[in-house]
């Protein structure tokens, strides 16, 4: 994605898997989980980049990836679905020194390490066809810790 580096990611597979697993076992009806709106599919559809593996509920190879910006320092794209040359171009204003750093690491910083310059893409996988939809990764840049990577509860 971008040449600016996040200051932590947070992967959402162990949820997506417990999520997948309870659809199979019957414990999560379909429905509960295929539950994509409007501007989830659109933004899929429209800005969202093809993967290469089939949707893990219904089968179908119309999985893509959304991405969405979050942060006060977006301003009004704040809480949208983006391109990921979008996405790279605002890293890269907001980051021209290719690190998403900590605020921690910066004199600025609010007290508990979080200022408004904190940026956060959720990447979020969509299935055409069927609707089902998981966050998958969090990438926060401009905020938190100086950690690369935790684990998802």
């Amino acid at each position: 994605m971008s040449t600016v580096q996040p200051v932590h990611t947070v992967p959402h597979d162990l949820d997506r898997q417990r999520t997948l697993r309870a659809v199979r076992r019957g414990e999560r009806r379909r429905a509960d989980v295929c539950d994509a709106d409007r501007a989830l599919l659109s933004s899929a559809e429209v800005l969202g980049t093809w993967v290469d593996r089939p949707c893990p509920v219904c089968g179908a190879p119309d999985l893509r990836e959304s991405r969405w910006v979050h942060g006060a320092a977006m301003g009004e794209k704040s809480g949208t679905a983006r391109s990921l040359s979008e996405i790279d171009a605002i890293l890269a204003t907001l980051f021209p020194d290719g690190v998403g750093r900590s605020d921690k690491e910066r004199p600025d910083a609010a007290p508990d390490g979080v200022s408004g310059s904190g940026v956060a893409v959720h990447t979020v996988e969509v299935c055409l066809r069927c609707r089902w939809n998981h966050l998958i990764r969090e990438d926060m840049y401009g905020a938190g810790n100086s950690s690369t990577e935790r684990t998802a509860t």
